[in-house]
């Protein structure tokens, strides 16, 4: 705590006060800055004309912030890995990516109505996508550039069997 209010150049008491102990300080790390990347996360049209577009959009979309947000992903990575010790942020955390895989489930199956996407198991191939989001940042932890990253957006588009 005293090096964040050193780097925040506010006094030690400041924070203590604030977030009272290291515990709520890493809660409010994670809780606060949930809204927005989900609000990006789920910013797609799960009714589009065309949903090859749509899903180029909101997979490059969504490598973008996977590439842009990765302190933050960090921090879901190890309160979802250690979910035990960081109970209420997980479900914090669990409580939006169900969001986020519950609005892509809407789209796959709008999209295989319209038989615009392969037949599958939308919840299967949603869940799919994000872990393969979070399989990226955690396999490019060595921060390679944003063209490395889009050069992954073709593979992420199969995952949804255009046709």
């Amino acid at each position: 705590m005293a090096e964040i209010a050193k780097e925040a150049k506010v006094s030690f008491g400041s924070v203590a006060t604030y977030y009272g102990s290291k515990e709520e300080l890493y809660m409010a790390c994670i809780v606060q800055p949930v809204e927005g990347f989900i609000e990006e996360m789920l910013a797609f049209n799960t009714t589009p004309e065309s949903s090859v577009d749509e899903l180029h959009a909101m997979v490059r979309n969504h490598i973008k912030i996977f590439y842009v947000q990765k302190e933050y992903l960090r921090l879901i990575v190890q309160v979802t890995a250690q979910f035990e010790c960081f109970n209420e942020a997980f479900q914090t955390i669990n409580q939006y990516t169900v969001k986020i895989q519950t609005k892509i489930q809407e789209l796959i199956i709008n999209r295989q109505r319209e038989q615009q996407l392969s037949d599958g198991n939308a919840e299967k191939i949603a869940i799919s996508y994000i872990s393969f989001l979070f399989g990226l940042r955690l396999s490019y932890a060595d921060d390679p550039t944003i063209k490395d990253w889009n050069q992954f957006a073709e593979v992420a588009l199969r995952l949804f069997g255009p046709k």
